[in-house]
Order: structure tokens, then C-alpha cells, then sequence
């Protein structure tokens, strides 16, 4: 028991987590014992991206966590989108650091956690000729990460769109300041990162895209029970307001409908001491 404690100590040093004590049940089974194997993209700031050669994010330090508390070492292992619900459903991950939009399609492939967010996107484009509404963009042709469910929400909004799907945010971007694309349909917090970083580019509204979950996979209930309670318990602590607001500028708030999810969810992170 003391090495355990001692290794979820150093962990949460690591990591720059408070220590948060494991969960009473022994930890869920998982692919290697011990251990929760997390997919990870390099390029999706703020939520899952690498910096100074490490995986790091809102959503991997909230994995982080997750496993802390599940009484969990943590591995991530950095995937494309496209292959991140294949992975996870072939026992390759066992879940990912991703916001994962839930469809009826992907619900038939992987299980899916309690929510961890809500969806919203804007479609970025370049200052001088800029798309001011997504719906703007029928008949334009916009990048978007391949095997994004934003693929058919877009469609929907704007009838008419030429998609050309892209391995990674990164080529997305380039395609777009390059002038191959006129737009890049992504989400809320990766546009509003792309908006800052790059003067020359604009976006739309934002649009509701839906519930986003992490991923498990069918084969391991176990494993889903433990991240649902172990999700339930980080959200009304304060663990994931204090990551959102430290990952999202000022502008951006935790959507309404999660404070409905997880009642006593506290709306400012708590206070330090």
C-alpha cells in the first residue's frame, strides 16, 4: 500500500495534479496491467497536443487524473483522429484523450463514457475573404480532419460544400493559408487557438455540434463503470473547472448543459489553500 500511494504521489507531482485519492475498488482491468494506454493527438491545442516533447492538454491532464484516481500509471501514445475509435475498439488504446463526439455510428463501434463536454465549432478562414456564417461556406471547399463527425454536420448546414478531409489540423492549416481551401471547419477551442496564433485568419459563429464522451471500448464494462464514477468525482471537486479555465480563455465557458449532468459541478475553480 505504501509503494501504491507513493507512485499516485509522484504521479500527481508530474503531472502538476493535486494528489487525488484512488477510488475504494481495486483498479479496472485494463490492456496492460496497471497501466491506462491513452491515444493522444500532437496537434490539437488546447485539449490534446504535445509540447517540449510531452503529451499534454485539458483533456490529457483530465485522463490524468482519471487514472490517478482509478489507482493508474498512465501511458499516451499519440494516433491520428481516423485511427483513434478503430484503436480503442481493438483493445490498441483503452481510451482516448479526445472529446469525441457521439453518433449512432460511432456508438455501434465503442462505448462511451458520462459527457465530458459539449461540442461547438467554427469555421475559420483567411481576413480577406473571410466566411462570416458556417452556412456561408455552400459551394466553398473546407478542410476538415478526416473522419471528423463534423463531416456530415457541415454538410447539413451548408448544402453544397466541397469537403477535403485532411490527415491533421496541421495540414488542414496549411491548406487553408496556402489558398487550396477556402475554409477549415474544426472545433470551438482548436479555432479559436488557430484565430490567435495566425493574424490573418477569421472565424464564424459558433454552432452546437453535440455530447462529446471518451471512448472505451465494448469489451471492457469494467473499465467504463470505474471511468464514469471516477468522471462523476472529478467533476464536482472542482478538478475539471480548474482545467478548463486554465486551458480556455475567458471567453469561453463550460456549456451549461454539463452543469445539468453533474449537479454541484462549481462554476469557478476552488480556492487554492
Amino acid at each position: 500500500m505504501t509503494t501504491r500511494r507513493h507512485a499516485l504521489g509522484l504521479l500527481a507531482i508530474a503531472t502538476g495534479l493535486a494528489a487525488a485519492p484512488a477510488l475504494a475498488a481495486a483498479p479496472p482491468p485494463t490492456i496492460t496491467k496497471g497501466v491506462l494506454t491513452v491515444a493522444y493527438r500532437t496537434d490539437d491545442k488546447p485539449v490534446s497536443f504535445i509540447a517540449g516533447g510531452k503529451p499534454t492538454g485539458m483533456l490529457v491532464e483530465f485522463e490524468e487524473a482519471i487514472a490517478a484516481k482509478l489507482g493508474l500509471k498512465v501511458k499516451f501514445i499519440a494516433t491520428g483522429f481516423a485511427s483513434m475509435l478503430p484503436g480503442v475498439r481493438n483493445d490498441i488504446y483503452d481510451t482516448a484523450a479526445f472529446a469525441t463526439l457521439v453518433t449512432p455510428a460511432r456508438q455501434k463501434a465503442v462505448a462511451f463514457t458520462t459527457p465530458i463536454g459539449y461540442g461547438q465549432a467554427r469555421l475559420v478562414s483567411r481576413s480577406g475573404s473571410a466566411i462570416a456564417k458556417v452556412d456561408g461556406a455552400s459551394g466553398k471547399t473546407v478542410a476538415i480532419t478526416q473522419g471528423s463527425a463534423l463531416i456530415p454536420l457541415l454538410r447539413r448546414i451548408a448544402p453544397g460544400v466541397k469537403v477535403r478531409e485532411f490527415p491533421n489540423i496541421a495540414a488542414s492549416l496549411n491548406a487553408l493559408i496556402a489558398g487550396q481551401v477556402d475554409g477549415l471547419f474544426t472545433g470551438l477551442a482548436t479555432a479559436n487557438a488557430l484565430v490567435k496564433k495566425h493574424p490573418g485568419l477569421t472565424a464564424s459563429q459558433t454552432v452546437t455540434t453535440g455530447v462529446a464522451e471518451y471512448p472505451v471500448a465494448k469489451s471492457n464494462p469494467q473499465l467504463l463503470e470505474a471511468m464514469d464514477k471516477a468522471i462523476g468525482e472529478l467533476m464536482v471537486d472542482g478538478t475539471f473547472t480548474r482545467l478548463f479555465v486554465k486551458w480556455n480563455p475567458p471567453a469561453v465557458r463550460i456549456p451549461d448543459a454539463l452543469y445539468k449532468d453533474y449537479p454541484g459541478m462549481p462554476h469557478q475553480p476552488p480556492a487554492k489553500g
